[in-house]
């Protein structure tokens, strides 16, 4: 994994692509990401009436999710535009416009905190984790999930081939945890003081009846339209045919691996 570039840039980036994608990411992205949301409830053992913390919750399709099956979810992301969407579709849900680095809730305020697609994209992890830490009750339980190795996306694989063939793209701002292995998460994960990390991997599918959606997600996500008409074009025709690919009859199923991680806060 290549070196971080600095906090401060990451955290700016990924701010304004995510206010950018707020708008249809529940009609793009949520395909994919809605696709583990039962495996952060069962691995943080919620249940109805837990007190939960959604970090990252984006629109709040994951919080949603878990305040109809009866938790109190708090959500909180860092995106104005993001938390707006999630109170529109998500009322069951509580909604707070906040940054992970610095959680407005008192110690020991929740039973469990998931993230769902979060950490890999934190500028500071480190950071996020010990307030973590610091909301979580004692013995309350920590979840995350985050991509597994960049080869065994297919979907990012195949738009990232199409941008590659026909644009030189600088190197995105990333955070430390960026691609990393899952022997990554144990160093600061435990100088948080969570401990009994366990990390595995599971395989999810993207389904989608049409390759539009899909496309639409990283087109806007990569911020596709600042670049000239005809790079535009190019790389929109050469994604559709990568896509294509993954024709699973009538529809299509895209495979991704994921990491599944866990913590707690043992005292």
């Amino acid at each position: 994994m290549d070196s971080p570039i600095d906090a401060d840039v990451v955290h700016r980036y990924e701010h304004e692509t995510w206010t950018r994608c707020a708008a249809t990411y529940l009609d793009h992205f949520a395909g994919l990401t809605r696709e583990t949301i039962s495996l952060l409830r069962d691995a943080a053992n919620i249940q109805p009436g837990s007190t939960v913390l959604d970090i990252g919750s984006g629109p709040g399709h994951v919080a949603g999710a878990l305040a109809e099956a009866g938790a109190a979810v708090t959500g909180i992301d860092f995106s104005a535009r993001m938390v707006e969407v999630a109170h529109r579709h998500y009322p069951q849900a509580t909604f707070l416009e906040a940054d992970a680095e610095q959680l407005p809730f008192d110690d020991a305020s929740f039973e469990a905190v998931v993230s769902n697609f979060v950490i890999h994209h934190l500028a500071r992890p480190d950071v996020v984790f010990r307030e973590v830490y610091r909301v979580l009750e004692p013995g309350g339980s920590f979840a995350f999930v985050v991509f597994e190795r960049p080869e065994a996306q297919s979907s990012i694989g195949a738009f990232f081939e199409a941008v590659a063939a026909h644009h030189d793209s600088d190197e995105l701002p990333h955070g430390p945890l960026f691609g990393a292995d899952r022997s990554a998460y144990a160093a600061p994960l435990n100088a948080s003081g969570l401990s009994d990390l366990h990390v595995e991997t599971h395989d999810i599918l993207w389904r989608s009846d049409s390759v539009d959606p899909v496309l639409q997600a990283f087109l806007e996500w990569g911020n596709i339209a600042a670049l000239p008409q005809d790079v535009q074009q190019k790389i929109e025709v050469t994604a559709r045919e990568n896509l294509e690919s993954y024709r699973d009859g009538a529809s299509y199923a895209f495979p991704h691996a994921v990491l599944l991680g866990t913590a707690v806060r043992s005292g």
